[in-house]
Parts: C-alpha cells; sequence; structure tokens
C-alpha cells in the first residue's frame, strides 16, 4: 500500500510527457477525405504573348484534370493576376487582380477568355507580391498553395522596388510555391533570370513552346463525352439571385472551350465530371450538400417556374433525384477520361514535344502535390 503514491505519481509524470510523432501530413494518418488546394496563375498579358494566352486557355482544364486524380480531393480554389497589362495603369504597376482565390471555375474561366495583349512594363516582382498579399490564401497548416508565374522579359523588370529575390522569400516562409514558365527557349529563359525564380520559390522551371498548346489530339471518345455532357447540363437546378446567370455561364464557357478545338471541350467536361467542379453559389444540387444548409432558407420565388410551386419536401425529392442522374453522367464521364487519357499520352509521345503550358503545369502540380501527401490516381 506505500508504493501506491509512487505509481500514482510514475503514472501522472508519463502522462505529461509529449510522445513523438510524424508531422508528415499523409492521408493515412488523418484520414483526409478532402484538403485545401489553392492555384494562383500570373499571366503576362504584354503585346507578345498571344500564344501564351491561347496556351493557358486551351489546357486550363487539363491541369484541373490533373488535379482531380489526386486523393484526398482537393478542395480546388484558382486565382488570376495579369501582367504587363496596360489598361491597369502605371500607378498599379501594370497589374490587374482579374479574381481573388475561387472555386467558381467556370468564373475564372470566363476572365482567362476576356483576357487581351497589349503593351506595358512586365514586373515579375510586383506581380508575386501582388499575389502574396491580395490573394486570400487558404490558412489551413496542410494546404498545398502554388504560384504559376508565366512570361518572356527580364524577371529583374521593376527590381528596384520589387525583386523577386525577396518575394521568393516571403512565399518560401508561407508555404507557397512558386513555379516559373518561361515562353521561349531555355537559354534565354536563363539570361532572363527564370530559373532563379523557381528555384527561389521551391518550384519548377520550364521553357515552353506556347505553340504547341494550340495542338488539339482528337480521341475516340470525344462525341460521346460531348453527349454527357449535354445530360449533365439537365441536371443542374438554378436558385437564388445568381442561378439564372450561373447556368448561362456554364453554358457560355462550355462554347468558350469548344472554339479552342475538340480536346480543350473535353478536357473541360471531364473536369465538370469530376468533384472539383463544383457550383454552391448558383446550384441547388451542389448547394444542398453544403454544411448547414437547410430547405427553409430557399427562396422559392428564385427557382425556375416549374419549381415554385413545389413543396420543401418535393423539392428535395426532385434535387435528389437530380443528383442520381448526375453522378450516374459524372460516373461514365471518368470512365471515359481514363481511356481517352491513354489515348492522348500514346499520341503525345510518338508525335509531340513534352514542352508546352499544359503539361509544364501539369507535371509541377502532380510532383508538389505528392511531396505534399496527396496520391495520383492512375499516375
Amino acid at each position: 500500500m506505500k508504493r501506491t503514491p509512487i505509481l500514482l505519481l510514475a503514472l501522472l509524470v508519463m502522462l505529461t510527457i509529449p510522445t513523438a510523432r510524424s508531422t508528415t501530413p499523409t492521408t493515412e494518418i488523418l484520414g483526409e477525405e478532402s484538403r485545401a488546394v489553392d492555384v494562383v496563375v500570373l499571366l503576362d498579358t504584354s503585346g507578345s504573348m498571344e500564344d501564351l494566352l491561347d496556351a493557358a486557355r486551351a489546357r486550363l482544364w487539363d491541369v484541373i484534370g490533373e488535379l482531380a486524380r489526386m486523393k484526398p480531393t482537393p478542395e480546388l480554389r484558382v486565382g488570376l493576376i495579369t501582367f504587363g497589362t496596360e489598361a491597369a495603369g502605371e500607378e498599379a504597376g501594370w497589374i490587374a487582380e482579374h479574381s481573388d482565390l475561387t472555386d467558381d471555375l467556370d468564373a475564372v474561366y470566363r476572365d482567362l477568355m476576356a483576357l487581351t495583349t497589349e503593351g506595358g512594363e512586365e514586373y515579375v516582382g510586383r506581380a508575386l507580391n501582388t499575389a502574396l498579399e491580395n490573394m486570400s490564401w487558404s490558412l489551413d497548416w496542410n494546404a498545398l498553395r502554388i504560384i504559376f508565374v508565366a512570361g518572356n522579359e527580364s524577371a529583374d523588370q521593376g527590381v528596384d522596388d520589387f525583386d523577386f529575390r525577396v518575394e521568393a522569400g516571403a512565399a518560401r516562409e508561407r508555404d507557397i510555391i512558386i513555379n516559373a514558365v518561361y515562353a521561349g527557349n531555355r537559354e534565354q529563359a536563363i539570361v532572363e533570370q527564370w530559373p532563379q525564380v523557381a528555384n527561389l520559390g521551391a518550384g519548377s522551371f520550364s521553357a515552353i513552346d506556347p505553340g504547341l498548346s494550340s495542338i488539339q489530339i482528337p480521341t475516340p471518345h470525344d462525341d460521346r463525352l460531348l453527349e454527357l455532357n449535354g445530360s449533365l447540363n439537365t441536371t443542374y437546378v438554378p436558385y437564388g439571385p445568381k442561378g439564372m446567370d450561373g447556368l448561362a455561364n456554364q453554358v457560355a464557357q462550355d462554347s468558350n472551350a469548344s472554339r479552342l478545338g475538340v480536346q480543350s471541350c473535353s478536357s473541360r467536361i471531364v473536369a465538370k465530371g469530376s468533384a472539383l467542379y463544383t457550383n454552391a453559389s448558383w446550384d441547388l444540387v451542389d448547394a444542398s450538400l453544403q454544411e448547414g444548409f437547410t430547405w427553409v432558407s430557399i427562396d422559392l420565388g428564385d427557382l425556375p417556374e416549374e419549381l415554385q410551386s413545389m413543396s420543401y419536401d418535393e423539392l428535395a425529392g426532385y434535387v435528389e433525384s437530380k443528383r442520381s442522374d448526375r453522378e450516374a453522367i459524372q460516373g461514365e464521364i471518368q470512365e471515359l477520361s481514363s481511356r481517352r487519357e491513354a489515348f492522348i499520352k500514346k499520341v503525345r509521345a510518338s508525335e509531340l514535344a513534352a514542352s508546352d503550358f499544359g503539361e509544364a503545369m501539369k507535371q509541377a502540380i502532380r510532383e508538389q502535390a505528392m511531396e505534399k501527401g496527396f496520391k495520383c490516381d492512375g499516375c
């Protein structure tokens, strides 16, 4: 009995000793179903950059499709900034913020499609500073935060005011990766300091031929994907003040992707068939899955006319049927996506160089996501 106080004391001491644990954010340890992923794209829109803009437009959905293969599922937000943008004015450093980080991918794509090239100074350092300071980056400790900066002039323009070396250091302190994409040959990129931007930003450097991204690779699966997209669009239920505009913008961006070519069109459809494509701000099917959603919060007067006379129970049943239809369509889209991706890889390996904008972004995102603890389905 005299030993009891000693045993109790020993037990208390053991309980107060911190146990060592791994700080690696693996999905097995965390049991995560999703994780925040923020991607901000900085594009040079000076007069010589039309090919780069076309490359970004043509390949954005390919990049989103690559992220859709990651586990845990990315909670993706994308932001868009341009530099060398004459309309932005000298006071703003010829830098325009088109979209803060958002999960409304159609809104970002609309902004991307509306960009034009002009004259202007290309201040890489200032553009990076704008991205770091003005974008609403996720504060989650295990979020993946990535910048892609793309251009073709010296990264040291405007260095006296904003030095990319300082900005890269600030990014590293906040666990934000900077990838540098130079639209031109590698030798000139070295002269213009672009590899150093990536090196100091803990990211990857690529020298690309923007013209390659205009090449569209058709596959035997594109016609069926187009049919599925038509069916998928019928599963969206607009609601609230953004409803009809959101639905109209979805159709408009389908059309924009189609105008770029068959690969861009099919890549968008594949992205729409993934968990990364969400429209909770205007689609009732997505909104009903949000935490805290209640049916009584929906103003029936803001629904399509044919739904306004429904009771909330009837509306819930209708939305559930649309969700069921959507999941079935998305399942077939993802099945076709795997076969389509294999076909494109085969063509690319035999006929095309690897130095296009989309491939550079996909490779960087894949490697950086896996370093952060993601796993890639079929990579």
